[in-house]
């Protein structure tokens, strides 16, 4: 494998950690560990989210698979358990409480979706971008990413 082509690999694989990363340290409900080692990818410091690291192995050398399988992220509201006085319910268009019959484990609140395409060189109207520029690309859709995660209303 050339040396392009590991340059790659990583600049892909870390397009995948780092939604990861930022997704979850806008979305998670548990303080980081103050001993986390901190992702600075694309100039965007978020803490290492290594609780994903096995989930996010098959996207480490994208090269070698013949068509990347699409990823998908998903943000869950977990409900607990309810006692027998309680019940579920959402807010309606006209203000008014919707019961929510039968309870379900999970809402689903959010999903992204990344995928990448591979590129074959002599195409017409093909445009060759450098590992730089691409590079230089995913800051700015970070810090894009970064802040709709702080105004969607799920934010914290």
């Amino acid at each position: 494998m050339s040396n392009e082509a590991i340059k790659a690999d990583q600049i892909a694989y870390r397009y995948y950690t780092k939604l990861v990363s930022v997704v979850h340290a806008a979305r998670a409900t548990a303080e980081p560990n103050p001993q986390a080692k901190v992702d600075k990818w694309f100039n965007i410091e978020t803490p290492d989210a290594e609780i994903f690291k096995e989930n996010m192995r098959p996207y480490r050398s994208l090269s070698n698979a013949p068509s990347p399988s699409p990823f998908e992220l998903r943000v869950l509201l977990s409900i607990p358990d309810l006692s027998a006085n309680q019940v579920l319910v959402c807010r309606g268009a006209d203000s008014s409480r919707l019961r929510i019959e039968p309870t379900p484990q999970y809402i689903l609140l959010e999903s992204w979706s990344l995928q990448f395409s591979s590129r074959r060189h002599g195409g017409s109207g093909d445009t060759d971008f450098g590992l730089s520029t691409v590079y230089k690309h995913g800051i700015g859709i970070f810090r894009s990413i970064y802040t709709l995660l702080r105004v969607l209303p799920t934010w914290k």
